[in-house]
């Protein structure tokens, strides 16, 4: 009995554990993102343009001398096979998703995939070199490749896991006679997790028998982070999520431009990069540039315009085609009239003391304006020490003297 008792302990304890494990693996295996996330942490580093025949596709902020699987990294044997270990901060995506193409007037262009594996490549060997091409769009892993042949990258095989490929690279102008002394490397692996297919490339033990060195096999262990892989001991650390299908109809670039020149079929590849910029950075640039200038241009104005006097307060004829203008002219206009004597005569009943304002006819009715100013001024006060205008007041019509602030006499005197 009790060994039975002790027997079921035990099996419920390796299956917890078990569970544990297998947890604790699936969390950090099964992160997946959707084609967004290749939208949104791709565009700092590079411009999205959408392409009448491949779609959205992404040009990285590189030089001329820059090459997929051969600048800013190194080859690492995994438990995957030949993994590419980038030191680019988007190298998780663009080395591991989707496929290259090369433009002469883009440079490389990566078209987005949602099938991970540890390099997108073709592998040749023989002849004392080991090369390698990446894949272009509309070719499949263990069919004939027939890339242009300065997309491929011949080395000896003893630096084949080295760091800076580009010292150790045969005379890239003889890329051709390299083709021609390897062959085609096609050990083809099916990932059982997710039945996708790709190169393993050379295995372990031809590199050891043709350098007579160990090689080391690392294991690949998925990280939950995006950015850059970590090589700790005997483990590297790269981000791997599974990307939703679903989502590739329904994500769009934030920042996307119209291809200015269509991508078209792969073309040859620069062989010697100068580090310089390709014709489209270089257009881009100039157009940032003139784009930036034109804004400084417009808020120069813009200062100018703000600190220069209105002209058309200062000169008052405007005015005089304006009513509103005319009633609510301040005292600081009127000031300014003696500077124009002809459009002072003209405008002066309108900008004379608050007794012309409220006049209940325009000016401009008057053809007389000396005159109207001498019916305003002096009389007045004549007319309130004289009695007589009171019973014409009367006889006129009293509505509208009782609707005017002003006294009658003031009126009659006006226009009667």
């Amino acid at each position: 009995m009790k060994k039975l008792i002790f027997g079921l302990l035990s099996i419920s304890f390796l299956s917890m554990m078990l569970i544990v494990t297998t947890g604790s693996k699936a969390q950090a295996q099964d992160v997946s993102v959707s084609y967004q996330d290749f939208y949104d942490q791709l565009a700092p580093y590079g411009q999205w343009i959408d392409d009448p025949d491949y779609g959205s596709v992404w040009v990285p902020n590189e030089g001329s001398d820059f090459r997929p699987y051969g600048s800013h990294g190194y080859w690492a044997m995994t438990d995957y096979g030949n993994t590419w270990v980038s030191d680019d901060p988007f190298g998780w995506a663009v080395y591991h998703y989707g496929r290259w193409t090369y433009n002469p007037y883009y440079g490389w262009i990566w078209i987005p995939g949602y099938e991970w594996a540890p390099a997108w490549v073709s592998w040749r060997y023989g002849g004392g070199y080991c090369g390698w091409a990446p894949l272009g769009p509309g070719y499949y892993v263990g069919a004939n490749y027939g890339c242009p042949d300065s997309w491929w990258v011949f080395l000896g095989p003893d630096h084949l896991y080295g760091r800076d490929h580009y010292n150790y690279w045969g005379d890239r102008r003889n890329n051709h006679r390299f083709i021609n002394q390897t062959t085609i490397i096609n050990n083809v692996y099916t990932d059982n997790s997710t039945h996708v297919r790709y190169n393993y490339g050379p295995r372990a033990s031809t590199i050891e028998q043709a350098t007579h060195r160990p090689v080391q096999v690392y294991k690949f262990n998925p990280s939950a982070r995006a950015g850059a892989a970590v090589v700790q001991r005997n483990t590297i650390n790269m981000y791997r999520p599974s990307v939703v299908r679903s989502t590739v109809s329904t994500a769009r670039p934030g920042s996307v431009i119209t291809a200015p020149m269509r991508v078209g079929k792969p073309q040859d590849a620069t062989v010697n990069g100068g580090g310089g910029q390709t014709n489209f950075r270089k257009e881009e640039e100039h157009q940032t540039q003139v784009t930036n200038q034109r804004g400084t241009e417009q808020r120069s104005n813009v200062g100018q315009n703000s600190r220069t006097p209105e002209p058309v307060r200062t000169n008052p004829a405007p005015a005089a085609n304006n009513q509103n203008e005319r009633n609510n002219a301040t005292p600081q206009y009127f000031n300014h009239q003696p500077t124009n004597p002809q459009p002072a005569r003209v405008d002066q009943p309108h900008f004379s003391p608050p007794p012309a304002q409220n006049r209940p006819e325009p000016p401009r009715n008057n053809p007389a304006p000396q005159q109207q100013q001498q019916r305003y001024n002096p009389p007045p006060q004549q007319q309130r020490s004289n009695p007589a205008p009171q019973p014409q007041q009367q006889r006129s019509n009293p509505q509208p003297q009782q609707s005017r602030p002003q006294p009658g006499p003031a009126r009659g005197g006006g226009h009667r």
